[in-house]
């Protein structure tokens, strides 16, 4: 939102700069993200009478005009209508400079001289040539010559952009604002005649004021569907003359971030940004039978919009329509058809409220952000639309001689009621810890228009205010925006800070919070970044992940309106995001990489909303750690994710946990392992499946992982206290012989449940070569004895390795390696 300094300063007359406005406005929560100053570069034009007119001697259409200066007379030829004895212009002099840098020097024209240059508006503002139908700027009798351009009109301003958050629509518009800076002023907010007359600021909302005369209006609005528009109005003026706005007004649009068109487009944007409410101008006599209908388009709808483009009109959007068809698409753009032209005789002003969040799903279905759908959607002042309509009419009649026809058409389902909240003393000194009387709070609110009844109940904490909230502000809900309000106009700069003298109380603990920030931890401890991706992913990204029809993974939930093709699918897994995160960084000559996340996936369901829950997954590639005198370098590999899976299971207290084959896509089948826990798969771990690569374009291999994290913290034990051994550990390594088919995994269970006093068994050695029998496998494990009350004789150990010697020969068919 930009606000020019000058055009602020036309409703309120404020005691600042422009930058003590915006430090206040700022400091009162009105953000001045930005400051800027606007030179439009124009020099050496100055106001000059047209003294002598006569035709140019061998150019038809041109005229060659003496123009008094007050301090010199200059030759100029022109063509323009206006270029005649007596009126007062516009002259860029030998030397002057125009926006874009443009030099205007003395020059002859079919021999003869012409000394400068007699300006069109479009000529002072941008440079460029006049427009279609365009006069000569022409000045007021009695305007002084000789005054610069600069004096006469607002051509260099202070901007202030504003950067507005969600809950200060009240201030996208400049009166809005005006408002906002009046109270902190102190000084009256100057309404233009009309809104006044109709009290648009007041508390109770804009009333139709008793010299409105009774509509003479032949046309009529239906409004089938109150959801999606329960009020419009429209407004008829007629004896339009098709012409371009003053000076003043274009330069204001401008420095407001709007393009110039005409009179009538012009006045409805200058409205707009005045006042807030959103206004269309269509030309009357191209409405079919008088009649405007809003109702919601049906499939297959298309319109022609006001930049050319025929577009396809997405179901249950708000289509302004006659009884032809649809003639713009409500709160977002015009239809070509019922444009204003240079053949307009008639416009009818369109304000109405549009239903907001109808707005919003319309205009990001459609792509297109206007400053209308802008408005529309954070929510209006639903008693405003007749006034505005109203003042456009008016401004349209003043700056071109047209006649706004008597009353204005209007349907209404709206019932207006007045919102009234009760705001605490004690609620306010709780939350802001000052207190304040009802009349300090009645003087601060009563300065935003809101009106205010003081209770001072039985006891002096009892005391309250009874707070009538004007329409416009459609961002107070509750007690605490009342607090918000008294808070910023107070100033957050008055309050006071205090030591703090006892410790800060603790909020409630939730224990599944705590164990996802020991999560946190230790993966960072491993080397991990944490990623945060979208939770909308590519649809082919998926595809390359190679998920079948039968895996829930592979029928994502599916947007019915993206906003991109690339961001159209949930993500059922956070594998896709990471990979495309390690994509990225593998193209950008990124040597080594271990991410994570922890976030929500979503899955297809009956009811209406999918199913969410919680995934930690992991991904790595490549080199990890350099090679260093400390030791050799650290790769990216399955056992080292398996390791930094072992030491998240164990911060857990999770025990049991089995690595299975079969992991299924996107995993390399004889390099995965489904994770399992409590008889149920919790996760898989292992490298990518080369297809997926090359599907995805990755030359690299890859390793992932992803857990189920709500499955892990329903198994988390709490640690509990054993006391240690005091005798010594005994080790014994044992080697078998088995078939290739056999889990490392399964034998390491046999024979843990069939030793005594054994606190592990470790895999250190898988050997396949002779003499080694074709199709079987040596594992090599390391038994660790540990007794808590004696030491353990050789005989007992030798006893207990016969013994899993025995089971293992029964279970897996294993013989000793010698």
């Amino acid at each position: 939102m930009k606000v020019p300094w000058k055009w602020l300063n036309e409703y309120v007359d404020l005691p600042w700069d422009p930058q003590e406005t915006a430090h206040r406005l700022t400091m009162a929560g009105v953000c001045v993200e930005e400051l800027i100053y606007e030179q439009l570069g124009v020099t050496s034009v100055v106001s000059a009478r047209i003294t002598e007119v006569k035709p140019h001697p061998t150019r038809p259409g041109q005229k060659v005009g003496l123009l008094d200066t007050g301090s010199n007379t200059l030759q100029i030829v022109s063509g323009a209508p206006g270029f005649e004895a007596g009126n007062i212009t516009l002259v860029a002099t030998p030397g002057a400079t125009l926006p874009g840098g443009i030099k205007i020097d003395a020059k002859e024209v079919d021999g003869v001289l012409s000394q400068g240059m007699a300006l069109c508006s479009n000529e002072l503002l941008t440079g460029q040539p006049p427009r279609p139908f365009e006069d000569i700027i022409l000045l007021p009798e009695d305007t002084p010559l000789g005054v610069p351009a600069g004096e006469l009109f607002e051509l260099d301003d202070w901007v202030m952009v504003l950067d507005l958050t969600i809950n200060y629509s009240h201030c996208l518009g400049i009166l809005g604002v005006a408002m906002e800076a009046a109270a902190l002023a102190g000084k009256p907010l100057k309404l233009p005649e009309v809104l006044h007359a109709w009290n648009w600021a007041g508390v109770h909302g804009s009333m139709k004021p008793k010299s409105c005369e009774e509509s003479a209006h032949d046309f009529r609005i239906h409004l089938p569907q109150p959801d999606l528009c329960p009020r419009y109005v429209g407004k008829l003026v007629e004896d339009i003359r098709f012409t371009y706005s003053p000076v003043n007004m274009e330069r204001r649009l401008m420095l407001a971030g709007q393009r110039p068109l005409n009179l009538v487009v012009d006045v409805t944007n200058y409205v707009m940004l005045e006042t807030g409410q959103p206004l269309h101008a269509f030309d009357a006599d191209k409405i079919a039978d008088n009649t405007i209908i809003v109702r919601a388009s049906e499939p297959g709808e298309t319109i022609v919009t006001l930049d050319e483009i025929e577009r396809e009109v997405p179901e249950n959007t708000i289509l302004i329509t006659d009884p032809s068809g649809p003639i713009g698409i409500a709160g977002i753009m015009g239809g070509r058809d019922t444009e204003v032209t240079q053949t307009t005789r008639r416009v009818l002003i369109e304000s109405a409220y549009f239903d907001p969040l109808t707005i919003r799903l319309a205009s990001q279905r459609l792509r297109l952000r206007t400053e209308a759908a802008l408005r529309f959607e954070k929510g209006l002042d639903p008693t405003a639309q007749a006034a505005v309509a109203e003042r456009a009419a008016a401004l349209i009649a003043w700056l071109s001689g047209a006649r706004p026809v008597p009353g204005y058409a209007e349907t209404n389902h709206l019932k207006h009621e007045p919102k009234q909240i009760v705001l605490r003393m004690k609620t306010l000194e709780r939350l802001l810890g000052t207190r304040f009387s009802p009349e300090t709070c009645r003087e601060i609110l009563e300065k935003i228009n809101f009106q205010v009844e003081v209770n001072h109940g039985d006891a002096e904490a009892d005391a309250s205010i009874l707070v009538t909230i004007p329409p416009r502000r459609v961002d107070i809900h509750g007690e605490v925006d009342l607090v918000e309000e008294v808070a910023r106009h107070y100033g957050y700069d008055e309050f006071g800070t205090d030591d703090l003298t006892k410790a800060v109380p603790g909020g409630i603990t939730e224990p599944h919070l705590a164990h996802v920030e020991k999560i946190r931890d230790l993966l960072v401890a491993h080397g991990g970044l944490e990623c945060i991706t979208n939770s909308l992913v590519n649809p082919e990204v998926l595809a390359g992940l190679g998920w079948d029809s039968d895996d829930p993974r592979g029928n994502p939930v599916r947007l019915k309106h993206p906003l991109s093709s690339e961001e159209s699918v949930l993500r059922p897994s956070l594998i896709p995001g990471l990979v495309t995160v390690a994509s990225s960084n593998i193209r950008s000559g990124i040597q080594g990489l271990f991410v994570w996340e922890i976030g929500r996936v979503f899955f297809p369901s009956k009811d209406p909303l999918p199913v969410e829950t919680r995934q930690l997954a992991l991904v790595s590639y490549g080199q990890l750690k350099p090679k260093t005198w400390l030791g050799e370098p650290q790769q990216a590999s399955f056992y080292h994710m398996k390791g930094v899976i072992d030491s998240l299971l164990g911060l857990l207290g999770i025990s049991g946990v089995k690595y299975l084959p079969k992991a299924g896509m996107p995993f390399h089948p004889g390099r995965s392992a489904r994770i399992v826990a409590n008889m149920s798969t919790v996760g898989e771990i292992g490298d990518m499946h080369p297809k997926c690569l090359k599907q995805l374009d990755i030359p690299v291999a890859v390793t992932a992982c992803w857990l189920s994290l709500e499955a892990l913290l329903s198994m988390v034990k709490p640690k509990e206290y054993e006391t240690l051994s005091k005798f010594m550990p005994v080790e014994r390594d044992l080697a078998v012989i088995v078939a290739e088919n056999v889990p490392a995994g399964e034998v390491i269970d046999s024979i843990l449940n069939t030793g005594t006093h054994l606190v592990s068994v470790t895999l250190f050695d898988v050997y396949r070569k002779p003499p080694v029998p074709p199709g079987h496998k040596s594992l090599a494990f390391r038994l660790v004895y540990q007794p808590k009350h004696r030491t353990l004789t050789e005989a007992e150990l030798a006893e207990d390795r016969e013994r899993i010697m025995e089971q293992l020969k029964q279970q897996f068919n294993a013989v000793l390696r010698s």
